[in-house]
């Protein structure tokens, strides 16, 4: 008996570690939005966003203005 409650309390530590780690190739964005208020037209906007992976592997990331 006491060799199965130290499998289930292997397993429950396990299914917890997992769900703490990030993801292979998570994501973190400081700043999900930004509002540049009254523009006017012809002029050029420009903002950066800081972008972190946070995984464990490589992060692609495939943006297009617009």
């Amino acid at each position: 008996m006491t060799v199965a409650v130290l499998l289930l309390l292997a397993f429950v530590s396990a299914a917890h570690a997992d769900e703490a780690a990030p993801a292979a190739g998570s994501i973190q964005v400081a700043e999900r939005e930004y509002d540049a208020g009254k523009i006017e037209r012809g002029v050029r906007l420009t903002h950066t966003f800081l972008l972190k992976n946070i995984g464990t592997a490589e992060l692609s990331v495939d943006a297009k203005p617009g």
